[in-house]
C-alpha cells in the first residue's frame, strides 16, 4: 500500500505538473527553435569564412616573408649556383605551408647607362616553372625598379604561390576585392646586393657577366 504524500510534496508535484503543462501548451519555445534552425546555416557559414578568410591572409602572410628571406639569403651572396637558386624552391615549400603549387624566378640584372637599360646577368627559375626574362622584357618591368646608380645591380624574386580554400564558400569573390586574381598570390621583391659586391653573377653562365660591367 502506498504511503500518501506529504503536503509539501504534493504542492510540489502540483506545481512541476502545472508547468509542464504549461510548456506543452506554450508556443514560444517552438518559435525559437524555428528561428535558431533558420540561422543555424547562416552561423555555420559565417564560422567557415572566417576560417576561409584568415587562412587565405595567412598563407599571403607566409608567401610575402618566404619572399623576403629568399631575397635577403641571395643578396648576401657573391656569385651564386644553380644549386643554390633550386634550394630557393625548398625554402619556399618550408616557409609556406599550405600551398598547392610554388614558383619562383630569381634574376640579377645591372644597370647599363650607355644604353639606358637593365642588363640581365641571369635569370633562372627552379624547375624551370618559370620563363627566364631577358634584357628587352626588363623594360616591361622598369617602373616596378627603383632608380639605379651606374652599373649598380640588384636582385630580383619573382615568386607564384597558388591557393586553394579548404572550403568553398564563395570566396572567389573575396580575392577579386582584395586584388587577388585566379587564386594566385604574388610577390615582386627588389634588393640590392650586400657588402662590397654591386653585382651577383651566376656560376656556370660567368659570360653573361661582361667585365666592361
Amino acid at each position: 500500500m502506498m504511503r500518501a504524500l506529504t503536503p509539501p510534496v504534493a504542492r510540489s508535484a502540483r506545481a512541476t505538473g502545472a508547468r509542464l503543462r504549461r510548456f506543452a501548451r506554450d508556443e514560444d519555445g517552438a518559435l525559437v527553435l524555428t528561428e535558431f534552425l533558420l540561422l543555424l546555416p547562416m552561423l555555420v557559414w559565417g564560422f567557415i569564412a572566417l576560417f576561409v578568410y584568415w587562412d587565405a591572409f595567412r598563407t599571403i602572410n607566409e608567401s610575402q616573408k618566404a619572399s623576403y628571406t629568399v631575397a635577403d639569403l641571395i643578396s648576401r651572396q657573391g656569385d651564386v649556383s644553380t644549386a643554390f637558386i633550386n634550394g630557393m624552391d625548398d625554402v619556399m615549400d618550408f616557409m609556406v605551408t599550405n600551398s598547392t603549387g610554388i614558383r619562383v624566378r630569381v634574376t640579377s640584372v645591372q644597370w647599363d647607362p650607355a644604353n639606358d637599360r637593365h642588363y640581365v646577368l641571369f635569370s633562372r627559375s627552379p624547375g624551370n616553372a618559370m620563363p627566364r626574362l631577358t634584357t628587352a622584357q626588363m623594360r616591361d618591368l622598369r617602373d616596378r625598379i627603383p632608380v639605379m646608380a651606374n652599373l649598380d645591380g640588384v636582385v630580383i624574386i619573382e615568386t607564384e604561390v597558388d591557393y586553394t580554400p579548404a572550403f568553398s564558400v564563395g570566396f572567389d569573390s573575396i580575392l577579386l576585392a582584395i586584388g587577388v586574381d585566379s587564386q594566385t598570390f604574388r610577390n615582386f621583391v627588389v634588393t640590392r646586393p650586400r657588402g662590397a659586391a654591386r653585382r651577383i653573377c651566376l656560376v656556370e653562365s660567368m659570360s653573361t657577366c661582361p667585365a666592361w660591367m
